[in-house]
C-alpha cells in the first residue's frame, strides 16, 4: 500500500493544489506543498530524466506561489532517497517549505491546511 498512489487515485482525501497529466503537488500532514510524480517511482535512483525535469520545473512554480501566497522570507526544498536518509514514505516526493525569519510556522489542523491549499492554488491561477 501506498499512500500518495492512494491519494493520486483519490482512495484517501488530500488537500490539492495542483496537478497534471504527470505530476500532483498536495499538501503534506505538516502543511506544506509535495511534488510528487503520479507514477509509483520509488526513489531518485529510480527517476527518469523527463520526469526528473517536470518536477524541477514544477517545482519553481510551486516555490515561487507557496513564497508569494504566504508571504514566506524563503524556500526550502528538501527530498531524501532511502531508509538511512529519513525517507519514510517509498514514493518519490519533494518537500516544498515556506521559511520565515521569524521562525513563523503553520497550523496542521484542517481548516489551517484548506486556506493554505486555497492560498497557493489562487496564487497559482
Amino acid at each position: 500500500m501506498c499512500i500518495f498512489c492512494d491519494i493520486i487515485a483519490r482512495k484517501k482525501p488530500g488537500f490539492i493544489i495542483n496537478e497534471d497529466d504527470n505530476l500532483i503537488v498536495f499538501l503534506s500532514l505538516e502543511n506544506h506543498p509535495l511534488i510528487v510524480p503520479k507514477k509509483h517511482i520509488q526513489d531518485i535512483f529510480s527517476l527518469d530524466d523527463d520526469t526528473a525535469a517536470q518536477i524541477i520545473k514544477k517545482a519553481v512554480k510551486i516555490a515561487i506561489a507557496t513564497k508569494e501566497a504566504l508571504e514566506s522570507d524563503g524556500i526550502y526544498i528538501t527530498q531524501t532517497n532511502g531508509e538511512a536518509a529519513g525517507q519514510d514514505v517509498f514514493h518519490y516526493h519533494m518537500h516544498v517549505y515556506p521559511k520565515w525569519a521569524d521562525k513563523q510556522t503553520l497550523g496542521t489542523d484542517a481548516e489551517s491546511r484548506r486556506k493554505v491549499m486555497e492560498k497557493i492554488k489562487a496564487t497559482l491561477s
